[in-house]
Parts: C-alpha cells; structure tokens; sequence
C-alpha cells in the first residue's frame, strides 16, 4: 500500500504476512541482542528505551549548555529505499559468523514486494514496513555515519562537536 508523505508524494509501505512477521520480529530480537552493544548513546531511533523526544532534549541541552556556533540538520533523503544491501550485509559479517541467518536476511532484503499484481524485485534499500527495517537502518548507519563521527570528525574538529541521532535525522 502507499502513505502520504508531508510533501505530497506517496511512500510505498510493505505489508508482511504474519508468517514473515514472526520471523523478522525473532530476528530483529536478535540483531538487537548483538548491535545495542555496539551502538552509540546519540542513536536514538529505534531502540529500547530511546526515543526522539529524548534526542530533541540531548539537543536543547546542547544548544543551552555549549559553546554551540552553528547547527546542521540532516535526513537522508531516500534512505530506506537506497540502501546498499550488500554493504549492508558486509557490515554485518562483521558481528555475525551465522551464514543461515545472513543468508535469511538477505532474502528479506531481496523479495521485492507486489505492487498491483505484478512482483517488483528490488535490488537494494530495507523494506518499509518491515520489522527489520528499523535494526538495519541502525546497523547501517552505525558503520557509515556514528563510526565516522565518533572515529574521524570529533578528532579532527577544534571546539564542540555532538551528533544526534533519530534513523536517517540527525543534528551533527
């Protein structure tokens, strides 16, 4: 099915049968079990007990409390539908030995969805819609955006510097 989005255009929202929703709830219990470990305290989206109204506060009071000369705001435009599966899936190689269970979720990645009666194949991106989504947004933005601010920009930056972040937003 399609929802609005806030500029008028439509987003399309997969819609999982109960079966795969069972096992893509037991795997996002497991890959949760693995990355919080991993992922930074400015990850908000997604995640127990984070949510955005605590990002907006980390940030106020960053705002309030620091010496703060300019914020940037950021959304990945088109992220959940352009996602590189297969980097996606290095990335995860590296926490996870498990080839039945990597091998499982690349064949979410993979399915494509049917959109009026005619099966899309996709070649990349995270299903919208999907339990899965939200943890492999994570994971993926924990290796290309949290590991690069944290390992690169804070060590080559002179004065205050913080990221937060809700999914695909964030406040660098």
């Amino acid at each position: 099915m399609y929802i609005p989005k806030g500029n008028g255009d439509v987003r399309p929202l997969g819609i999982s049968a109960i079966e795969n929703k069972i096992v893509e709830s037991g795997i996002a219990r497991i890959l949760g079990s693995i990355y919080e470990a991993d992922f930074f305290g400015f990850s908000y989206g997604f995640r127990p007990n984070k949510n955005a109204h605590q990002a907006l506060k980390v940030i106020g009071d960053s705002i309030h409390g620091n010496p703060v000369n300019y914020v940037v705001e950021a959304d990945i435009k088109g992220f959940f539908d352009n996602v590189e599966d297969n980097l996606l899936l290095d990335f995860m190689r590296i926490r996870i030995k498990d080839s039945s269970l990597l091998f499982l979720i690349e064949r979410f990645l993979k399915a494509g969805y049917v959109d009026a009666e005619h099966l899309v194949i996709t070649e990349k991106g995270t299903p919208q819609g999907s339990i899965l989504s939200p943890i492999l947004a994570n994971i993926f933005l924990h290796y290309v955006l949290d590991e690069w601010f944290n390992d690169i920009v804070v060590n080559h930056v002179s004065g205050y510097s913080k990221l937060v972040r809700y999914a695909d937003d964030c406040v660098p």
